[in-house]
């Protein structure tokens, strides 16, 4: 039996049944219709490399952003709406299928092994990050789950820091700060000999280098590079010149 509708995923919904399809999201660039469009192709495309998984068959190669979300981008957005609900529906029950039959079950995905129970709490922090797109701080609640930094961090890694890469004002420099939030782990993102990393640390003793304070749901914004407005209360214990270096690279996947 499929497991009930996330709260995540019902609180965005509810978000997008008082959206207007060309509402201006948080997204840049996107508007609601196309923040509906890349939630249902994310949906979707798992179910694609589940169903045939399901069936012993070949699971075929991720396609990119654009070759999944175009066909839903063009939908009238009724439909479409409509076809989001379908589709989450549709990949809840998937995932419990597989997970019945091998609780330890792996898939290829973006070109790397995805364990299938990293589905769950992904399509999880989609909903609730989008959520904040549209409706905003209403969604603060969830945001604030320490599963959501968890996953962002352990499972996307440096997926989450590789376009903000590209645009490195200090390619060359070494980089270490922390984003820290009440009595969680800090998330600490670094470049080191060129490689740029993302990691959790329970460690608070590296008083030397710099961090952000800010509650745990701005945190999770920050990490998908989004833009907490003051009302977050974070603050920055670091140079001007850092905060940009972080904020730069902080530019989400």
């Amino acid at each position: 039996m499929t497991m009930p509708r996330p709260v995540e995923a019902a609180a965005f919904l509810e978000a997008l049944d008082s959206t207007p399809p060309t509402t201006l999201s948080a997204c840049v660039g996107w508007t609601a219709h196309e923040v509906t469009a890349h939630l249902t192709a994310g949906a979707a495309e798992v179910s694609r490399h589940l169903d045939p998984f399901l069936h012993g068959e070949a699971v075929p190669a991720t396609r990119s952003f654009e070759q999944r979300e175009a066909p839903y981008r063009a939908m009238d957005d009724g439909h479409l709406r409509q076809r989001l609900g379908t589709e989450e529906q549709k990949v809840r029950s998937f995932i419990d299928q597989v997970l019945a039959s091998d609780p330890a079950a792996v898939i290829p995905w973006t070109g790397r092994q995805m364990p299938v129970a990293k589905f769950a709490p992904h399509m999880a922090s989609e909903f609730a990050i989008h959520g904040w797109d549209l409706a905003g701080d209403s969604h603060d609640q969830l945001l604030a789950q320490p599963g959501l930094v968890a996953h962002a961090v352990g499972v996307l890694g440096p997926l989450l820091l590789r376009r903000g890469a590209a645009h490195d004002p200090d390619p060359g420099e070494s980089f270490a700060v922390r984003l820290r939030s009440g009595g969680q782990p800090d998330v600490r993102i670094s470049v080191e000999a060129g490689t740029y990393g993302i990691s959790l640390e329970h460690d608070r003793d590296s008083a030397a280098e710099p961090w952000l304070e800010c509650d745990p749901a701005a945190r999770l914004l920050f990490v998908w590079g989004r833009c907490p407005d003051r009302r977050h209360g974070a603050r920055s214990h670091m140079s001007p010149a850092v905060l940009t270096r972080l904020q730069t690279l902080l530019a989400g996947y």
